[in-house]
């Protein structure tokens, strides 16, 4: 539009209007592949061949139309350096910015030092938003391979937090099974002894799993400080609760969580306490947590262990630039406070900072850190570089304009520092510097930053006249990045006319009108465009290590997930088989034999499942776990019924059902005595019901499973994963005295 209003002015025929018009558009159509290549797939794998067309279309069309075609050439440079390789580029790019020089080298300096500035403005503009574009979708997809690695290196801790202490419990389970079946027939009485072995060793990796599913989980300040009034009114304790300290980062909410856990533990394990504070309050740009109580007066608090757990905690708040320090305050109470930093800059490993389950890393050990491409770190600097000379650019352009009106020298000086004044603002609102995104009222600031402009405007044409035109492209610009929408245009419409108005009395010819509006709105455009794109590129980098955190997080859940419901019932299996052989041994030999064989296949499917687990792709079968709990329910007793007509189901759908078969079960063991058990899955309106119901419901002695479905448990768990397929998960005791767990999943939404 710009170059076309040049054209128009030359009065050409009206064969020459349209030839220049459909020479335009094809500029206009070649240079959209080469920056865009998605636009035109057809065109992507003739890179060359479209440059050779548009450097034809920008230099040809000038024998007709001189000069005024001479803002093709910027399309030329841009499209140069985009197709062929940097050395090169940057040589046809100087050579068009040579050829704008040739061209206007007869006319007055002013002149030729604006469209010399414009000529390598444009393209720098033209190449900006193309790489800016691409540099973008690069960081993003960046992120999921950072998420992506994060995981598989989290994972690659589970499985070695597996083996380290489950894998080797498995294995003894299984060795010692095998030589009881030995025994049994000969020595019953070692036989015995190794039932008993087997025993204490299937209970505590039974503990061990219920303990690193706990900590495997999320942790949060405001949770754990609920979790502590509870547990601590339950112990007799009365405890004030104090917090202010807002929304922290995950980071240092998870950390500030480990450490009032850390402390309640000993605050329970080793003092009498009959009181306990606990505050959490900002201080500046740090967040303290202090938990205090009065137990010291009663029995003496522990020392440090080097190797304990306030040891690791010291550790780790130290590696974030915080500190923890613990004793007697001035009132004899014992005191630990811990301070953190809320602006620490050092990038978190995903995974830093959180619970580490037994075998994980500890402080001394190099965290797994997925490694980062450096191109993606250079991304957010090489937009900030290409915006940054784009508005000195525009800045340039418009002294140049103000000058060739050949001013006085006190008002040349006043405009020019008007003209940088404006400038420093401008680049303060693109980039966000600290005293506008770190202000207490940030947008009241940015506001205020878009009257300072519009003041460094205005003044000017009051005192110096209209040919000090200033840099209405950036107000118009900075209107955008401010106000709203529906405020935005009208404002750039008023400052566009308002520029004419001054051009008008400053004697521009319409040409001239023309263009300057043109001109306007077309930085106004850039300058939004350009800023967005810069501020989009240091957001999505500051946010890699949040979005691998939370990945890991996810990662984790699931992990803490299958770990209870997959290897928990294992466990309670391989336990109530176990107290069941011990009572066989010495009536019915045979049929002990029996059991300890099924302990073994039971052992080595949980081998099995720890490898599962670990590498988070699992498909469960409905029919086969139906098959295994009625072995199971047979072996220990219970008489079970089953009638499955379901049908053929997702495989996300029928694994959770399984799992909700074998969770059932476990709590069902677990937590009543039932003698009669009946499982039925059955198709319903739109999709499919599972139920497990037992007569146990009247000698519950554990009331942890009831309708109450939330919190960390396992039928929590359940019902996070039903929910996640379009399902809702019922739990509790029907009217004629059985216990019910009922999972309803619509299938039409899967």
């Amino acid at each position: 539009m710009i170059d076309g209003s040049f054209v128009w002015a030359e009065h050409p025929p009206l064969w020459e209007w349209g030839g220049a018009l459909l020479g335009f558009s094809a500029i206009m159509g070649l240079q959209l592949a080469v920056s865009f290549p998605g636009f035109f797939p057809g065109l992507a794998g003739h890179r060359y061949l479209t440059w050779a067309l548009l450097a034809l279309l920008a230099f040809a069309p000038m024998a007709v139309f001189g000069q005024s075609w001479c803002g093709m050439l910027s399309f030329f440079s841009a499209s140069a350096i985009l197709v062929f390789p940097a050395w090169l580029g940057r040589t046809l790019c100087a050579a068009g910015v040579l050829a704008v020089w040739v061209i206007f080298a007869r006319d007055d300096v002013f002149t030729v030092g604006y469209n010399v500035i414009e000529a390598v403005l444009i393209p720098l503009i033209i190449v900006g938003l193309s790489r800016m574009s691409e540099m973008i979708v690069e960081l993003h997809d960046s992120r999921a391979e950072l998420s992506r690695l994060a995981v598989a290196a989290e994972r690659l801790r589970f499985a070695r937090d597996l083996h380290g202490f489950l894998g080797l419990s498995l294995s003894a389970v299984t060795l010692k099974c095998e030589l009881a079946q030995r025994l049994l027939a000969e020595a019953p009485g070692k036989a015995q002894e190794e039932l008993t072995v087997i025993l204490r060793t299937s209970r505590k990796a039974l503990a061990d799993v219920r303990s690193v599913s706990r900590g495997y989980r999320e942790m949060s300040l405001c949770g754990e400080a609920d979790a502590a009034v509870s547990m601590l009114s339950a112990a007799g304790i009365r405890t004030s609760l104090h917090f202010a300290c807002g929304e922290l980062p995950g980071m240092v909410d998870t950390v500030l969580a480990t450490v009032l856990r850390e402390g309640l533990t000993n605050l329970l394990r080793h003092s009498k306490a009959g009181r306990c504070r606990i505050r959490a309050e900002r201080r500046e740009d740090n967040v303290v947590l202090t938990l205090s109580n009065d137990g010291i007066v009663r029995e003496r608090q522990p020392k440090r262990d080097p190797g304990g757990g306030l040891a690791s905690l010291d550790c780790r708040i130290g590696s974030l630039g915080g500190s923890l320090a613990h004793g007697p305050d001035s009132q004899g109470w014992f005191r630990l406070q811990a301070v953190l930093p809320l602006t620490h800059d050092v990038e978190q490993t995903p995974g830093e900072g959180s619970v580490a389950a037994p075998g994980s890393d500890g402080p001394g050990q190099p965290p797994l850190r997925p490694p980062v491409p450096e191109r993606q770190d250079m991304v957010p600097r090489a937009a900030v570089a290409i915006t940054l000379a784009v508005l000195v650019g525009y800045f340039l352009a418009y002294s140049v304009i103000s000058l060739s009106y050949q001013p006085p020298p006190a008002e040349t000086v006043s405009m020019m520092l008007c003209l940088f004044a404006t400038l420093l603002v401008q680049l303060a609102v693109s980039f966000q510097w600290r005293f506008i995104s770190l202000a207490r009222r940030p947008r009241l600031m940015r506001q205020g930053a878009l009257g300072a402009m519009l003041l460094l405007q205005c003044v000017p044409w009051l005192f110096l006249g209209p040919r000090c035109l200033g840099l209405p492209g950036f107000v118009a610009g900075t209107a955008l990045l401010v106000l709203p929408p529906a405020a935005a245009w009208p404002f750039i419409g008023a400052v566009t006319v308002a520029v004419d108005v001054a051009f008008h009395q400053a004697d521009g010819a319409l040409r001239d009108l023309v263009y300057e509006t043109a001109y306007t709105l077309i930085c106004a455009l850039v300058v939004f465009g350009l800023s967005r794109m810069a501020q989009l590129a240091s957001e999505l980098h500051r946010s890699r290590a949040e979005i691998a955190r939370l990945a890991v997080t996810t990662e984790r859940l699931r992990f803490a997930r299958d770990l209870h419901d997959l290897l928990g019932f294992s466990l309670s299996a391989i336990t109530l088989k176990c107290e069941l052989v011990r009572r066989l041994v010495p009536a019915s030999p045979v049929q002990a034999q029996r059991e300890l064989t099924e302990v073994l296949d039971i052992a080595r499917r949980a081998v099995t499942d720890v490898r599962t687990v670990a590498g988070g792709d699992r498909r469960m079968r409905l029919t086969a776990e139906v098959e295994q709990a009625t072995a199971m329910l047979a072996g220990v007793g219970i008489h079970a019924t089953v009638r499955l007509d379901c049908g053929e189901l997702p495989a996300e759908v029928e694994t959770v059902l399984a799992t909700t078969i074998r969770e059932g079960l476990t709590n069902m063991l677990r937590h009543s005595s039932a003698a009669h058990c009946r499982i039925t899955a059955e198709r319903a309106a739109g999709g499919v019901r599972l139920s497990l119901v037992n007569d146990g419901v009247d000698r519950v002695r554990d009331p942890s499973l009831d309708s109450r479905i939330s919190g960390g448990s396992g039928i929590g768990n359940l019902a996070t994963r039903i929910e996640a397929v379009n399902g809702r998960l019922t739990a509790g005791p029907r009217p004629d005295g059985w216990f019910e767990l009922r999972a309803e999943v619509e299938l039409l939404a899967v």
